[in-house]
């Protein structure tokens, strides 16, 4: 009896090992897609020479973040399934905005100042893709990625949405997840 229960137990756990395996290496397929996807989006704003940073849910909304001075230069866009834009907007213009809206503004531009986002020793190197040690997991696939002027990649991961502890600065994430949500909103309201 000892036997069988020993040899159901290693066949059980082969089994394991080898579905383990197999759900990383779809997860790493996924994440070089999600970074195929991303320096897709990138690419359209090379001939800017500046340290950018990209946000992505599902592969489809981006929120991209270019530093400049005085003030960043933020876009949303969105892509079908086969990755080809079907927005993209300037998110930084001037227009008449109402005193509710103007204060939030302020509150946004306040909280991406505060959270130093193109500060590149506050970012790991590795492109990470799944975090062991996470104490919650939620959400769908999120992209991130800081690139300097050279190209180089600075915290990049493919994780879900919410992930505690989070890998970047928990400011810049509130930032990034909210900004990306209401222009996802925002888009899903238009006719």
């Amino acid at each position: 009896m000892k036997t069988i229960w020993f040899t159901f137990l290693l066949v059980y756990f082969s089994l394991v090992s080898k579905a383990q395996s197999e759900w990383e290496k779809v997860s790493d397929s996924s994440a070089m897609i999600s970074r195929a996807k991303a320096d897709r989006i990138l690419s359209y704003f090379d001939t800017l020479r500046m340290p950018k940073l990209l946000y992505s849910l599902e592969d489809r909304y981006y929120y991209l973040i270019i530093k400049d001075t005085p003030c960043y230069k933020e876009y949303y866009i969105e892509v079908d399934s086969l990755g080809d834009v079907v927005q993209s907007r300037f998110l930084n213009q001037k227009k008449k905005m109402g005193k509710k809206q103007r204060k939030q503004a302020e509150q946004y531009q306040n909280l991406l100042c505060e959270s130093t986002p193109f500060n590149l020793s506050q970012y790991h190197t590795d492109y990470i893709t799944r975090m062991p040690d996470a104490k919650y997991i939620s959400g769908k696939p999120t992209y991130f990625v800081v690139k300097d002027i050279e190209g180089k990649r600075y915290g990049e991961y493919r994780l879900s949405a919410i992930t505690a502890p989070s890998l970047i600065d928990k400011s810049l994430w509130s930032y990034l997840l909210r900004r990306l949500s209401e222009e996802t909103e925002k888009n899903n309201k238009a006719p």
